[in-house]
């Protein structure tokens, strides 16, 4: 089949009287892409194993294989209703963008039942699709799986490449690098004819700041390191957790007592303090508090990835009786326009190392005085959720800061 280039790498069309498309089609077109387009390329089982699925895996590997089966990218495909719906959303006859999204979250060619072998008059949103011999439904199931970074032409990669392992290996630098992460996490395009954006932009906000300087990686947050043998038996050795727990935020409801002994592992990025309060006040005395919260742990910006995430930082004093007397709030994220075009209208999210304050003025009654502050992440806003018909389907915001203190006023 002839495959015509055109001007912009990314568009390939098929001419109208090809015969029918080929798996080797589809080869062609994916390597015509840019590197967020393409699914990792088909592998053959690693000699030794019976499969490249997860839970073959884990038989051996079966902390690391525990430690996967709860993370975010084990649950990025069905799992992932927000995912699904937009996928849902996106994948209509004759307007279907589906296979640019499906890379990110079934990232192995054997996981994809149809390839895209190329497109008609080089129009993105209509895709020429081949069946793909390869597919595993299984495969598909398991979202981001141990093949997605470790197998590749029938070999099981690692970081060391020293294993005595029953099945073919050979050592790839690369999984300790960035780059293994930024395929996904490095995503930013706009498909100005598609009115579609891509803004997942966290691995070029790490490689600009100072974490990056100091030899921080991925890696070095997300998957902590743990001495401990590989497989039951074998010596200890430096090895990486595989929880990728990110914000902590669960898929579903149902996932969040799993997440929940995790939060020791993955602290909040932004760390919140009263800044010098008082030990007394004086009453009907105009006062002010500060409030200070810092990026302090996120070598990215914060929030980050999905650009519908935001934080909300909430603080007020109440008096005795529960009388508000002074309120401040912010929203930190970014605000899009997505119709009729897309634009950026804000983005006040925090740089690495970054702080804020809130003031709270008020004039205080005689009695006690409460202060509180509470910070709140949010994958999406409710409206969203309603949007999508996903209530109970998925959760949507969690606080992760609570502090309270009372004062005097006297």
């Amino acid at each position: 089949m002839l495959i015509l280039l055109l001007a912009c790498s990314r568009h390939t069309a098929t001419l109208p009287d090809d015969p029918e498309p080929t798996v080797a089609d589809s080869v062609a077109f994916y390597a015509s892409q840019p590197e967020m387009l393409r699914p990792f390329p088909a592998t053959e089982v690693p000699h030794g194993l019976a499969d490249i699925e997860a839970s073959t895996c884990g038989a051996c590997h079966v902390e690391i294989y525990n430690e996967w089966r709860i993370s975010t990218h084990a649950r990025a495909w069905e799992d992932d209703a927000q995912f699904m719906a937009e996928l849902h959303k996106s994948t209509q006859p004759g307007n279907d963008v589906g296979w640019m999204c499906v890379n990110c979250h079934t990232p192995v060619t054997n996981q994809l039942p149809r390839l895209v072998a190329g497109l008609e008059n080089g129009e993105l949103n209509k895709p020429i699709y081949v069946d793909n011999p390869l597919y595993d439904p299984e495969l598909q199931l398991e979202a981001i799986t141990c093949a997605a970074c470790h197998v590749r032409d029938g070999v099981v990669l690692g970081p060391y490449g020293d294993t005595a392992a029953p099945h073919a290996t050979r050592k790839d630098p690369s999984l300790l690098t960035a780059e293994v992460c930024t395929q996904c996490h490095q995503a930013t395009a706009h498909f100005e004819e598609l009115n579609l954006a891509c803004m997942f932009n966290t691995g070029a906000e790490l490689a600009e700041s100072d974490y990056a300087e100091q030899g921080y990686r991925c890696q070095s947050c997300h998957m902590p390191e743990i001495e401990r043998p590989l497989v039951a038996g074998m010596p200890s050795r430096p090895t990486r957790r595989h929880w990728f727990g990110g914000s902590l935020l669960p898929k579903h409801p149902d996932f969040a007592d799993e997440l929940a002994p995790l939060a020791e592992h993955y602290p909040p990025g932004m760390v919140l303090s009263w800044s010098t309060l008082p030990e007394a006040l004086s009453a009907e005395t105009p006062t002010t508090v500060t409030l200070r919260y810092q990026n302090d742990n996120a070598g990215h910006r914060l929030p980050s990835g999905d650009p519908e995430r935001y934080i909300i930082v909430h603080a007020q004093a109440l008096s005795a009786d529960g009388t508000v007397l002074a309120e401040v709030e912010e929203r930190i994220g970014s605000v899009y326009q997505w119709y009729p075009e897309i634009k950026l209208l804000s983005d006040n999210r925090m740089a690495p190392h970054e702080a804020r304050t809130l003031d709270l003025s008020f004039r205080p009654p005689a009695g006690a005085v409460t202060l509180s502050v509470r910070a709140s992440r949010w994958r999406l806003t409710e409206e969203n959720v309603a949007y999508h018909n996903l209530e109970g389907e998925v959760v949507a915001g969690a606080v992760f800061f609570e502090d309270t203190q009372t004062l005097t006023a006297r």
